[in-house]
């Protein structure tokens, strides 16, 4: 019965993760490393299935082995933002809602900037010692 779960959730953040593909603002990979670890919990055909996908298995693959997080998801997240932000904007909420939602976004922008967003900046990071997102 536990497999079973876990195989739903997987298949579950699968879909959220197309969903991520088709709508902008909702992350693809986030949803694909969860329904990987579900499927590595369930079921090795599933997981497979995803860490060879030809679309989305390079970027779980990425993610996984250099925390590589792509500079073009960074840029359509923090267009994402912006407009989001303009549109609270235009109407009008209370000031510590627009606060909080700010900080809120800035928190995401600044650790999805962290992280290097292509292979040929994670290397040039590992030559010179620098951190790779928040660890070392």
């Amino acid at each position: 019965m536990t497999k079973f779960l876990w195989r739903i959730a997987g298949l579950f953040f699968v879909g959220c993760a197309y969903i991520g593909v088709i709508v902008p603002g909702i992350p693809t990979t986030v949803f694909l490393v969860l329904a990987l670890w579900c499927f590595s919990k369930s079921s090795e055909k599933l997981r497979l299935w995803i860490w060879e996908h030809p679309v989305f298995g390079r970027y779980v693959q990425d993610w996984t082995h250099k925390r590589i997080y792509p500079t073009r998801a960074k840029y359509i997240m923090l267009t994402c933002c912006a407009a989001s932000y303009a549109w609270l904007l235009y109407i009008a909420l209370k000031p510590i809602a627009l606060v909080s939602i700010a900080l809120f976004m800035l928190f995401w922008l600044v650790w999805a900037w962290r992280y290097p967003g292509s292979e040929e900046e994670y290397q040039r990071r590992v030559d010179s010692g620098k951190r790779i997102g928040w660890l070392k």
